[in-house]
């Protein structure tokens, strides 16, 4: 058996760390079995699913470099749902349900007041052919239902959580489709995971019970079911909500806005929750070697944005000019692009701090160094010299300086900042003529 996984969001809102990790286990268990990844747009909701979102969603798992072997959506498949539906009103595993949302809503309320499970009490199945044409005549729109066996308990082996048994007498008969004649996604799911050949399914622990419910109906439509894992939801440290919110700084999306790297991201979300240690130089392949469903957790991973940080800057400080190349293209330094590099790369935090750098060094400063009796003493020592260490040596014997008090105005002058790259390099990237430049500017 070849093993085939999906991954299958909605288009009604932007990808989130919650959603991009399932993503990733889904990759790297596929991959880890020699297996197929598939992707698929789960575009059921017609009110809410956006052209924009399935753009944004692809955008995303390529940013990630997540490839897909398969590619689906939803809506292309109605054929196939309009069939599984004969199929279960033949056997008598679907029914036509009357009740409005507020009439339900009630229910609910009423049975949680005598102590009981809000499950749906199946009268709709009770009413008689005369009863239905009266409720259809009063202008009132069906829905359809699946009827679970009641008196079975679902059982299957959880690839995360071991054996897990739900009875289904638990479990409302779920919707399968709504009043205005549209699938739910409970059903096509299932219906495109059988007609795909999905193996194994991969998702959040918040979809357990739905589970049971699914694994009915995949065996009255099929006789089987795949296995499933099922996943502590991710949490974040600082109490944001993982959403799908534009706003949110979890979304996938606002993290590259962010400057974050790709590769802190996927190592930091395959990494949370297991017994692995984060490795910021682990690609893919080193990935896929540690991936193991026995050395996750049960316990909810918390994900912390100031990680992702750390793992960016040392990913950064670590990449060839080759590597980066492309990033620099925008600046046109031409002959001074890898030295340019060479001397900001351990003092970036994300790739948006290169054009701050740009600015510091390729565009005019403030001066900011009031020290004016040192400043001569930099341009009458820079004189007699056109390199850094022969400046900073007589520099030295002019004025006797040393540590912080040597260094930091010179830093000031020729960047106007605190902290920053190593002074040699600064030297060296600037040039004689626009030290000099700058040591003036300070002295005006």
């Amino acid at each position: 058996m070849t093993v085939k996984v999906r991954f299958a969001p909605s288009p009604t809102g932007l990808l989130h760390v919650g959603n991009v990790r399932i993503a990733v286990l889904n990759y790297l268990f596929a991959k880890s079995n020699h297996g197929k990844f598939v992707l698929r747009i789960d575009d059921t909701d017609k009110e809410r699913s956006k052209t924009e979102f399935e753009k944004s969603i692809i955008e995303d798992l390529k940013w990630i470099d997540i490839q897909w072997d398969e590619f689906y959506k939803q809506s292309e498949n109605l054929a196939q749902y309009d069939k599984a539906i004969e199929h279960l009103k033949k056997i008598g595993r679907v029914y036509p349900c009357y009740e409005t949302k507020e009439e339900l809503s009630l229910k609910r309320k009423i049975q949680s007041s005598h102590g009981k499970p809000p499950v749906y009490d199946r009268a709709s199945l009770y009413l008689s052919d005369e009863d239905k044409k009266n409720i259809e005549s009063k202008g009132i729109k069906k829905y359809w239902r699946f009827k679970l066996k009641e008196d079975s308990v679902i059982e299957w082996n959880d690839l995360v959580h071991g054996k897990i048994s739900i009875p289904l007498n638990s479990v409302s008969d779920p919707i399968v489709i709504k009043p205005d004649g549209s699938y739910v996604y409970t059903f096509a799911s299932v219906v495109d995971d059988i007609n795909i050949g999905i193996t194994h399914i991969i998702r959040g622990d918040d979809h357990i019970t739905n589970t049971a419910a699914q694994i009915d109906i995949f065996r009255a439509i099929s006789g089987s079911n795949p296995e499933f894992a099922h996943v502590p939801l991710l949490s974040s440290i600082d109490g944001q909500e993982v959403s799908k919110r534009t706003n949110s700084s979890l979304t996938i999306i606002n993290l590259r806005k962010n400057g974050m790297e790709p590769q802190a991201i996927v190592n930091l979300l395959a990494t949370l929750g297991t017994s692995n240690n984060v490795n910021y130089k682990d690609n893919y392949n080193d990935l896929i070697q540690k991936f193991s469903f026995k050395k996750m957790s049960l316990s909810s991973p918390k994900f912390n944005t100031d990680d992702v940080r750390q793992l960016t800057k040392k990913i950064i400080s670590e990449k060839s000019f080759n590597e980066i190349q492309s990033e620099l293209e925008h600046l046109n330094l031409k002959n001074k692009a890898e030295i340019f590099w060479e001397t900001i790369k351990g003092n970036i935090n994300t790739i948006n701090d290169i054009d701050f750098w740009y600015n510091i060094f390729f565009n005019p400063i403030q001066p900011c160094c009031e020290d004016k009796q040192y400043i001569s003493q930099m341009l009458t020592a820079l004189s007699i010299s056109t390199d850094y260490d022969t400046w900073l040596k007589s520099l030295i014997e002019k004025t006797n300086r040393k540590g912080k008090d040597l260094f930091h105005p010179i830093r000031l002058a020729l960047t106007a900042q605190e902290k920053g790259p190593e002074l040699r390099k600064i030297f060296m990237l600037l040039g004689y003529d626009e030290v000099k430049n700058r040591l003036e500017n300070n002295l005006k």
